[in-house]
């Protein structure tokens, strides 16, 4: 009983930050709660606007041991927000800060946070692909106000920025989208699912079956989002059987820091995931006149290997192109019943080059 009291409270507490949290800028109230859901330790909502009466906006809070609070806001403009509470803070409503943040060891960002409450902040992320995949990814978010250092575990980030998604696309349908809200005149970016830009989903697929039809990839079928494993979930286009997946995912101009970077981030990610002996590289190559980063992980533990070869590549409309191979044996390696058919390094970077030409 008492720990259906503490949750119960704790519940409470959250849905009472995030209504502050709604509080920010010139918004209209929020007072409707039309959902109410549960992804791991992060207690969610989908508000409605109060003069409307139209879907506004989905929160999700965490909070932490040692009693502070995450927030994640997804407006019905896919425009996201994070915020910060603690009940020790005690701040003027409406102060604003400058803070630096990353994620695992990808380069320091600048934002700006708002008092919404005296216990909370809140600031505006940037509407490009680049830090909402480190989000979905990571492992910790740190982040230092000027005085004092504060990090907060990542833990079930992607399957609640995809419910996230789920609950503006439900409720948006259900509701209506309220008038203005999130990126105005421009077609907004869903930061949590690829499904949400069709365009992009729709170049990235025509790459992928270019790529794998020059690299001579056969009996792959494209998997739905739904479909996919969690650490492929939210990429624009993936085709895969049961020891290879192929991927292309597009990252539009000034939505990543920088390829080295983004070759940073894929070894990362991948070195979190092995549980055995892990070995990496990474080179940048010419090949069909265009120059690009690649990158290799290798992951041994027992009889299983996972390899998994990366490459980036400049896209003519801006951005790049991020193409990838997973490739996992078990047992005797090529060869063995199951495993992938051979691709060499050659027809992988000659592929790569040649996908969206």
């Amino acid at each position: 009983m008492k720990l259906i009291k503490n949750a119960v409270a704790t519940i409470l507490l959250v849905m009472g930050i995030a209504v502050y949290f709604l509080g920010a800028g010139a918004t209209p109230s929020h007072a409707g709660t039309i959902e109410s859901f549960r992804v791991g330790g992060w207690n969610g909502n989908a508000y409605t606007d109060d003069s409307t009466g139209t879907f506004d906006t989905c929160v999700a809070a965490a909070t932490y041991r040692n009693g502070m609070t995450l927030l994640v806001q997804v407006d019905s403009g896919y425009r996201w927000a994070i915020g910060f509470s603690a009940p020790h803070w005690n701040s003027e409503i409406g102060k604003e800060v400058t803070l630096q943040y990353r994620i695992d060891r990808g380069a320091w960002q600048q934002g700006t946070a708002t008092a919404t409450a005296k216990d909370l902040f809140r600031m505006q992320m940037p509407e490009g692909g680049y830090i909402i995949t480190r989000f979905r990814r990571g492992r910790t978010l740190y982040v230092y106000d000027g005085a004092y250092n504060y990090d907060f575990r990542l833990t079930g980030t992607s399957r609640l920025m995809a419910r996230m998604a789920k609950c503006v696309e439900v409720n948006s349908a259900r509701f209506g989208a309220t008038p203005g809200a999130g990126l105005g005149a421009s077609q907004p970016t869903a930061p949590a699912a690829a499904a949400n830009n069709p365009q992009l989903a729709v170049e990235a697929t025509q790459a992928l079956f270019n790529l794998m039809g020059s690299a001579g990839l056969s009996a792959l079928k494209l998997t739905p989002d739904d479909k996919r494993d969690t650490d492929l979930k939210g990429l624009h286009a993936v085709a895969s059987n049961e020891a290879r997946s192929v991927i292309a995912h597009i990252f539009e101009a000034g939505g990543y820091t920088s390829t080295q970077d983004l070759v940073a981030t894929i070894i990362s990610d991948a070195a979190k995931s092995c549980e055995g002996s892990f070995s990496s590289g990474s080179e940048t190559i010419t090949e069909a006149g265009k120059t690009f980063p690649t990158s290799y992980s290798r992951c041994v533990a027992g009889d299983y290997e996972k390899v998994e070869r990366a490459a980036i590549v400049p896209r003519s409309a801006g951005g790049v192109y991020v193409y990838g191979v997973v490739d996992t044996y078990i047992g005797e390696g090529v060869g063995a019943p199951g495993a992938p058919t051979e691709l060499t390094d050659p027809d992988w970077h000659h592929a790569a080059a040649s996908a969206a030409d």
